[in-house]
């Protein structure tokens, strides 16, 4: 037993983690225990002076009869001992460097504080740290000293180093690989003579390997071959596989079974050019996507895009086949991405029994933010786009309009239990009569992502015929409470959708009420809901099922 009143349970620990009588079992001879409880104080000492107290006094008493020896331990830990007077200096180069004064300001043990050998360690290694990542790499200490007065209980810290001069980024030297070696420096965004530092070592890497055009990146420093201060960086680079294929499978009420394929060239030229492609095949959404892909100056940041699709609908309420053009160039800048575009579309739709043909050349932009702590199962995050495109008859296009978009997404959870998600999109066209417009510029509400309970876009105007025609307007939102049940893989959601798409002032919004299961699977989030409509005159409920993030 061990009794130390005023003692933190890290001391006690210590105490009882040095005590070799500690592991010795009932049966041990009576020698062994009588001198392993001997020499309790000697070791006990090492774990006082670690926490500060060089007076601690212990009083002990050892039975052995019975059926198991007992040991009891009194401590009586005294005065600590107290920081009087702290000095570090570091000298040289970095005496100058931002970074050891704020440093400097947040090195434990200050004058005052109880003395801990684990901090005084700390303090050495963090200025060891310090001068590694920033590129002091000649850093040593020329006095280290910890000076102890137990009479006193006072102790006096006295640290100097010289820090050296700052070594600063030598030689690049790329393996050699497909790409050119002009391009890999624009995606390294690294430059020969800049400071020396560790965390600019790891961007490189993780710039490069991010680029998706290596499987294997290692960043070398040769601090070895450093000359006038400047460390030589080999940069190993093993290049991705140039072809890719893909191929997946899924299903959503909306769109019913789909499958894909996919095919990549990461490899078109040195200069970075890459080639995607995908096709897309389910009873409603049929698509062919192809883009060449052009990296910008700094090809994190910029990218150019120049594509071609081709996509087959064919809903309830409307069907299409169109073939577009698209020219964008893609900016990031912050946590911000932007989007312009030039588009081409020529689109063939009949929607109810309105036939409709257009081509039209649209200029656009779209800025978009996503914001997530976990892509995968959100606790806090959120979505945001906006996008404007317009056209004009007065350049190849058939139709005047301005049309704008904007969706919104906010997931917020309570501590460790339920969490609320809120969904908004909008929409507005300016210009034409909606029948002018092709089926893919109408606005229709209803389905998975919509108003749960009705149908995919079943809702929204209708023609002389009562069949769907789409609408000039959207607007519709959601509101749904989701609680775990197993853990953090299985969730009960409850939600309320509402909404519709309108051409009139007049807006009559739909509403759909149901529950859920949430399956986080590793691979995604697995939604099925039951839902029920207001207006159940064609549906009095309907299943819906979906795969993908939450955001």
């Amino acid at each position: 037993m061990l009794e130390a009143d005023g003692a933190e349970n890290s001391l006690k620990d210590n105490l009882l983690s040095r005590l070799s009588l500690n592991a010795e079992p009932c049966d041990a001879p009576v020698w062994r225990v009588r001198r392993l409880f001997a020499r309790a104080e000697k070791e006990f000492d090492p774990a006082f002076r670690a926490f500060g107290f060089y007076q601690a006094k212990v009083e002990k008493n050892l039975t052995t009869g019975g059926d198991c020896w007992q040991a009891r331990f009194v401590v009586t830990l005294g005065a600590p001992v107290t920081i009087r007077k702290r000095d570090v200096v570091v000298l040289g180069d970095a005496t100058g460097d931002k970074r050891l004064t704020e440093l400097l300001a947040s090195l434990p043990l200050p004058e005052g504080a109880v003395l801990n050998h684990a901090k005084y360690e700390e303090i050495k290694e963090r200025l060891r740290v310090f001068a590694a990542e920033r590129g002091y790499l000649d850093f040593e200490f020329t006095r280290q000293q910890l000076r102890v007065y137990p009479d006193e209980a006072v102790a006096e810290i006295d640290i100097e180093a010289q820090s050296g001069p700052r070594y600063r980024f030598g030689e690049l030297r790329f393996s050699k690989q497909a790409l050119d070696e002009d391009f890999v420096r624009k995606l390294a965004k690294a430059r020969e003579g800049e400071p020396f530092h560790t965390r600019k070592l790891a961007a490189i890497d993780r710039r490069l390997s991010d680029g998706g055009y290596f499987s294997r990146v290692e960043v070398r420093p040769r601090r070895d071959e450093a000359v006038d201060e400047s460390v030589p960086i080999d940069i190993v680079l093993e290049s991705a596989d140039r072809h890719v294929w893909r191929a997946g499978a899924g299903y959503a009420t909306d769109t019913g079974a789909r499958v894909s394929f996919g095919y990549d060239n990461r490899y078109i030229n040195p200069k970075g050019h890459r080639f995607s492609s995908n096709l897309r095949l389910s009873p409603v959404e049929s698509s062919l996507i192809a883009d060449y892909l052009v990296p910008g100056e700094d090809p994190h940041r910029e990218n150019f895009s120049f594509g071609a699709r081709l996509l087959h609908e064919d809903t309830d309420s409307r069907e299409s086949d169109s073939a577009s053009l698209i020219a964008r160039q893609t900016i990031k800048t912050g946590t911000w991405t932007h989007t312009r575009f030039l588009e081409l579309l020529y689109e063939k739709s009949l929607v109810g029994n309105d036939s409709t043909t257009a081509t039209l050349l649209m200029p656009g932009y779209r800025i978009e933010r996503t914001k997530a702590d976990n892509v995968l199962q959100t606790a806090h995050g959120y979505r945001v786009s906006l996008e404007v495109r317009g056209s004009s008859e007065s350049l190849l296009s058939t139709v005047t309009m301005l049309q704008l978009r904007g969706s919104a997404k906010g997931i917020h959870r309570f501590g460790e239990g339920g969490r609320v998600t809120g969904r908004v999109d909008i929409g507005t066209t300016i210009g034409e009569n909606v029948t002018h417009l092709p089926a893919s510029l109408r606005f229709f509400a209803g389905g998975d992502n919509s108003v749960r309970g009705y149908a995919y876009e079943s809702l929204g105007p209708v023609d002389a015929t009562g069949l769907p025609e789409g609408g000039r307007n959207l607007l519709v939102g959601s509101i749904e409470y989701e609680h775990p049940v197993v853990e953090d893989e299985w969730w009960v959601a409850a939600f309320v959708d509402g909404g519709n798409a309108f051409s009139s002032e007049e807006f009559e919004p739909r509403y759909g009420y149901g529950v859920g299961i949430r399956w986080y699977s590793p691979v995604g989030r697995v939604r099925l809901d039951f839902a029920v409509p207001d207006d159940t005159d064609k549906d009095e409920w309907r299943l819906h099922f979906g795969l993908g993030a939450d955001l």
